[in-house]
């Protein structure tokens, strides 16, 4: 009788799609706890229950496990900014923000990775993250914040290389700072706030209101 095989790094589960998910989420485990230098293959390949030589043959090596698992994350926002553009249209601020702020809060981990690998450690994805996330995402609020001041939606006075800085650090800011903001200021971060923040910041960047105007007596 012939035994069937698997070519060498082949998966053996019946589900590829399994396993790649499920060292997706075991590196994103991980990652949010360690930088990528001190998190190890073997680690993520055993927390998601595989053999190691799995992460080669789904991602090349963990800097590529490294990158999908940031696509995963920040992907879908991306894609639908440039899928709406490639349609001939601009992204709205009232659409833009809530997705922005319900991503982040889906995804704790995600600012203080940023922070750690990003902007105060030596990461080599510094660039990778800049290039492929950040720079993206940040045209696309440009763009939008055009667009709103055109329709009027918007502050006339706002920059929009300002205003897409105010919208990076409003949004990122109430997750990276959860501590102050929940116990200091009272604030809970729980499945409400993402909303909840996102209409505050809406109404700081519109335009103001006129005056109303005397009445008769």
């Amino acid at each position: 009788m012939t035994k069937t095989t698997t070519g060498p790094g082949r998966p053996r589960r019946k589900d590829p799609d399994a396993v790649r998910q499920a060292l997706i989420a075991a590196a994103r485990d991980h990652f949010a706890q360690g930088s990528f230098k001190t998190v190890s293959v073997r680690e993520i390949a055993r927390a998601a229950g595989v053999n190691q030589a799995m992460v080669n043959y789904y991602f090349g090596d963990k800097r590529g496990l490294y990158e999908a698992m940031l696509q995963e994350t920040i992907g879908p926002l991306i894609r639908t900014l440039e899928e709406a553009e490639a349609r001939g249209e601009v992204a709205r601020l009232e659409d833009l923000i809530p997705r922005h702020a319900a991503t982040l809060a889906a995804n704790p981990w995600l600012p203080n990775l940023i922070i750690r690998e990003v902007l105060y450690g030596e990461s080599e994805f510094r660039n990778l993250f800049i290039e492929k996330f950040a720079s993206r995402v940040a045209g696309a609020l440009r763009r939008a914040i055009d667009g709103g001041r055109d329709k009027g939606e918007l502050r006339d006075d706002l920059d929009p290389k300002f205003g897409t800085l105010i919208l990076f650090s409003l949004t990122i800011y109430p997750f990276v700072a959860r501590p102050i903001v929940e116990r200091a200021m009272g604030i809970p971060i729980d499945d409400a706030f993402a909303g909840r923040w996102s209409e505050q910041i809406l109404q700081l960047l519109a335009p103001p209101k006129p005056p109303p105007e005397d009445e008769d007596p």
